[in-house]
């Protein structure tokens, strides 16, 4: 049987197995929804209940996160009686509505048609899992996870092409972050210069004390390491993706780095063009950030 995927899966499906052997009839449907770990909640008969946790080991083998609900119909195909009255109950009911009817003359008497609506009448026999009920089982169970596999595989791969195109997105916008950055220190140097001009008029400061200041100012506002920091962190991105398996949780650690490194750029930016990029830098990593919550 299939181990865990090595493909980009949502967390996000639906499956269905069906299996009809040996008299038996299984169904089990399987649903998941997003969940920071593996959250497996299973609806099955009250006789069934000792197979829970060996299917719980199925499931734990084929996903390693979301919430997973099952609900597994059961019954006989083969014909074969598998409810009888419950005897005991139905002579207790004769036995006290006779000593009521002996009491109370004017009361119509007991009859058939009285005993068919008793509470609980029928009885289900006991049935035992033997080593066909466990098969018929599993292999339902089974089929249902392979079409919920195959359910959630088929998401992930829409998710993977709509992260990568959003990646190649953020990659644009801070190439043009770089190039707008490269002139940083001009701007800044003649916006001290007309300021310094506006301020003190034909007094004059010394060309060095200005290229001091302008390095200072020019310092404070370099983007470079964070740029760079950035392109390193969506070039991770983009091979964790193509990596597969279960990187739900080590896109969300490289999402955290790359909003990092957008709110630095934008809290430095001292130009209205950088600023819109990174204004639109932060929309595209929000949503990524909606996309990734739904990776396994």
């Amino acid at each position: 049987m299939a181990g865990k995927s090595a493909y980009i899966e949502s967390m996000t499906g639906f499956g269905r197995g069906e299996v009809v052997r040996d008299g038996y009839r299984a169904v089990f449907e399987l649903s998941s929804v997003n969940s920071r770990f593996l959250e497996i909640s299973l609806r099955l008969p009250r006789w069934l209940m000792g197979m829970e946790s060996p299917l719980r080991a199925l499931i734990d083998k084929r996903l390693s996160r979301g919430k997973i609900f099952g609900q597994l119909t059961w019954e006989r195909v083969d014909f074969a009686p598998n409810q009888a009255p419950n005897d005991a109950l139905v002579d207790w009911y004769v036995d006290t509505l006779q000593r009521i009817g002996a009491r109370h003359k004017s009361l119509a008497p007991l009859g058939l048609g009285d005993l068919l609506r008793i509470p609980d009448l029928w009885g289900t026999q006991a049935e035992t899992i033997d080593a066909t009920v466990e098969s018929v089982l599993t292999e339902s169970l089974n089929a249902a996870l392979d079409q919920l596999v195959a359910a959630r595989r088929r998401e992930g791969e829409a998710l993977a092409r709509d992260l990568r195109e959003r990646v190649a997105i953020i990659e644009s916008c801070v190439g043009q972050v770089k190039q707008l950055a490269a002139a940083v220190p001009a701007a800044i140097r003649d916006r001290l210069n007309a300021r310094i001009q506006e301020l003190l008029g034909q007094t004059g400061i010394e060309p060095q004390r200005i290229a001091q200041e302008v390095a200072f100012l020019a310092d404070r506002a370099d983007i470079t390491e964070e740029c760079v920091r950035l392109l390193v962190h969506t070039e991770h991105f983009v091979e964790t993706l193509e990596a597969g398996e279960a990187a739900g949780r080590r896109l969300n650690f490289l999402l955290q780095e790359m909003n990092r490194e957008a709110n630095t750029i934008a809290s430095k930016s001292v130009s209205a063009e950088i600023s819109t990029l990174a204004v639109q830098l932060k929309e595209e990593l929000e949503r990524i950030r909606e996309q990734v919550q739904n990776i396994e």
